[in-house]
């Protein structure tokens, strides 16, 4: 069994640090940043949707923890309400690779939509880049279904 555990101020920094890093890489990777811009441009995005941190009112900062293995990944996710519905977006949701490809991505996203239940939360949305087939496919398999598509197409070789 996956709980949500949420994040201290060390595991924050931690997660931060990571979380920077990589959406820089996600961003150069699709074309969308130079790898010279990249950090600079993740750091200030992430701290404007986390202004306080794991205090920032709405988000949701955790540990994914296995029961038996422990921590086996983290999820960051927003609750908001809008016309009386409530509504999660994952802005990150991570499995550590020496766990990947052993059903607890399902796991854990099973996990997170059992936490949202309680929560009255009637939907919830995220965005995967266009390269990271995997995650679009389990996404698919969960249940997930694309809302909007941005594509591109390059006319000469990169």
């Amino acid at each position: 069994m996956i709980t949500l555990v949420r994040m201290n101020e060390e595991q924050y920094k931690r997660f931060f640090e990571e979380t920077v890093r990589e959406y820089a890489e996600e961003n150069v990777k699709e074309g969308r940043w130079t790898p010279s811009e990249s950090i600079g441009r993740a750091i200030k995005e992430t701290n404007e949707l986390l202004s306080k941190g794991i205090h920032t009112n709405g988000h949701f900062l955790c540990s994914l923890h296995h029961e038996v293995v422990g921590a086996i990944g983290t999820i960051w996710y927003e609750v908001k309400e809008n016309n009386g519905e409530k509504s999660a977006f994952i802005y990150s949701i991570k499995i550590y690779e020496e766990f990947q490809g052993k059903g607890y991505g399902k796991q854990s996203l099973i996990a997170f939509e059992t936490d949202l239940a309680s929560m009255n939360v009637s939907s919830i949305g995220l965005h995967v880049f266009g390269h990271n087939k995997r995650a679009y496919q389990l996404y698919t398999k969960m249940g997930y279904i694309p809302t909007s598509i941005k594509m591109k197409k390059y006319l000469r070789s990169k």
